[in-house]
């Protein structure tokens, strides 16, 4: 999929671009249900709400050949390659649950600021492809965005002292949390003066991000999102897919934080066409197959 120089344009001027109906629902199916594997998983990958409930999954692609399909897909690639002007790679992957009734905010923030700050990101030529894998309505916490509020470039803002108890099961275990457990969590690491956002939005407005299930948003490192509690009875899930230039890779580091966070493999993205995604055959994906292929070798679609 190549977007059209109009789309291109508005990406420029807004700093995100909305696309629907992107993904059909057999599409949908199969990610939902790799989506509930991946909760499973107790490892530190897996992020939780204070509740208990799961907040983020990182890295699915690294360790699901259906989630690392989906990073290579063309529909996604291809677009975030004529946005960024160059060829990308998977600097991060991240599943947001949202879940019903326990799903928490995300504070106002800008991506490139945590990836400059924590992984050394030189320059903002990065954007996320988010992947909405339910309805996402006013009341089951929709992405906030500020148009507009990427020409700003980042924000410098200094870190906060991480509370003791900063997630992922360490809020009742009495162990002291990793320091990169805040840049993740609902207490983030670098909070923004209200008085930001005031002037932000003072000749601007907050954008929701609404659609159907199966709608893709692309949008810009320094763009100003949110987002509230999900206060519905229903689900929010999403697939973040954060593409980086391969001219703006990663340098070396101290303490760089984990890989499963921020990929240190830079290797350019080979875009994979849509059939690749069905050519994945695990007992439990074989049944949403949308057309015959016995005899075809998934590894040979990947590679088309």
């Amino acid at each position: 999929m190549r977007l059209s120089q109009a789309q291109i344009e508005s990406y420029g001027e807004d700093g995100f671009l909305l696309l629907e109906d992107c993904f059909s629902q057999a599409e949908i199916e199969l990610f939902l249900e790799g989506v509930s594997r991946e909760f499973e998983i107790d490892s530190p990958r897996r992020i939780l709400e204070r509740s208990g409930a799961v907040r983020s999954v990182f890295a699915s692609h690294v360790h699901s050949d259906l989630f690392n399909c989906l990073s290579r897909l063309r529909r996604l690639v291809e677009p975030a390659m004529q946005l960024l002007r160059s060829e990308v790679y998977t600097h991060q992957f991240k599943i947001n649950a949202k879940a019903a009734l326990e799903g928490d905010q995300w504070e106002w923030h800008q991506d490139f600021l945590y990836w400059h700050k924590e992984d050394g990101m030189r320059e903002p030529r990065v954007l996320t492809a988010t992947v909405f894998l339910q309805d996402v309505n006013e009341f089951n916490g929709p992405m906030l965005l500020i148009p507009g509020s990427h020409k700003l470039g980042m924000i410098d803002l200094k870190a906060q002292a991480a509370p003791a108890d900063a997630g992922n099961g360490f809020y009742d275990s009495g162990l002291q949390a990793p320091t990169w457990m805040s840049t993740l969590t609902a207490d983030l690491k670098y909070k923004i003066d209200k008085r930001i956002i005031m002037r932000l939005l003072k000749d601007n407005h907050i954008h929701a991000a609404k659609g159907r299930a199966g709608f893709v948003l692309f949008f810009h490192g320094n763009l100003f999102h949110a987002s509230t509690n999900n206060l519905s009875a229903f689900d929010r899930m999403s697939i973040f897919i954060s593409y980086n230039s391969t001219e703006n890779k990663l340098p070396s580091i101290k303490s760089p934080r984990p890989t499963f966070i921020a990929s240190r493999d830079f290797t350019p993205i080979v875009p994979v066409n849509d059939e690749a995604l069905f050519a994945i055959k695990p007992p439990d994906l074989a049944r949403h197959e949308r057309r015959e292929a016995p005899d075809t070798d998934p590894a040979e679609v990947i590679k088309k």
